[in-house]
């Protein structure tokens, strides 16, 4: 009976550390989040695409001090496409792709899209349940890379197969950096943790492909590559045990 006591005694005891960790001080924890994003594109973005989305998954760490260091990666899609002349190539006179068998075909463009990058944030608990919780500013640095999907969702259209579809994607490679600004919360129970802001990506890009065939020429131009965007995402924090009583 006495190790049976000891034992919910011990328990008990380190519940309420794990509580008082949370709640009266800053703790240390690994965080992994996923987040969805809609963006609005600026600048030579703009000429290209138009409104997109963007799902990111990123993970790291939550120091004592408040500070947030994370290695994140998103990917962006759009069926929002900008360049009407395209395809214009390969366009008949009544507006149509021709086939294989000799019939129209059924395309689709898309913008696709990935980045990569390391965040640096601070948390900044001026509201929120617990001094984990608060404002946050986080600044990041990496890399974007984008282009055009082009699907034959029905026909073979052979001006567009894997070998010949490079000469119409736009692809798009280079250094990116961000800002973001919003509400951190981690919540006392471990039930609610979440995050919502405002981000800014700078993409300073160039095109990377020696030839496109609807520009009769190269696309090797520099870019600057802008979003803005509102951004949310679920975190799930990793909280270390108390030490014991």
């Amino acid at each position: 009976m006495k190790k049976f006591f000891l034992s919910l005694s011990i328990t008990l005891c380190l519940i309420n550390l794990n509580a008082q960790n949370i709640r009266d001080t800053t703790i240390l924890a690994p965080v992994i989040s996923a987040s969805y994003a809609v963006q609005l594109p600026l600048l030579d973005m703009a000429k290209t695409f138009g409104v997109n989305s963007n799902i990111g998954v990123n993970g790291g760490v939550k120091l004592a001090n408040n500070w947030q260091i994370e290695l994140e990666g998103t990917f962006l899609f759009s069926k929002n496409i900008k360049i009407g002349t395209l395809l214009d190539p390969i366009v008949t006179s009544d507006r149509q792709i021709i086939a294989n068998d000799g019939g129209p075909a059924n395309i689709e463009v898309y913008e696709r899209g990935i980045t990569g990058c390391v965040n640096l944030g601070r948390v900044f608990p001026v509201i929120g349940p617990n001094p984990n919780s608060g404002l946050i500013a986080k600044f990041g640095l990496g890399f974007i890379r984008h282009k055009i999907r082009i699907e034959n969702q029905e026909y073979l259209v052979p001006q567009l197969d894997d070998e010949n579809v490079i000469y119409f994607d736009r692809l798009t490679l280079g250094v990116m950096t961000k800002q973001y600004f919003g509400y951190q919360h981690l919540g006392n129970n471990n039930l609610t943790n979440f995050h919502v802001g405002i981000e800014f990506i700078q993409g300073f890009t160039k095109g990377m492909r020696d030839y496109q065939i609807d520009l009769e020429g190269p696309y090797n131009e520099h870019r600057l590559d802008f979003m803005i965007g509102l951004r949310v995402g679920w975190i799930f924090p990793v909280y270390r045990k108390a030490p014991a009583c």
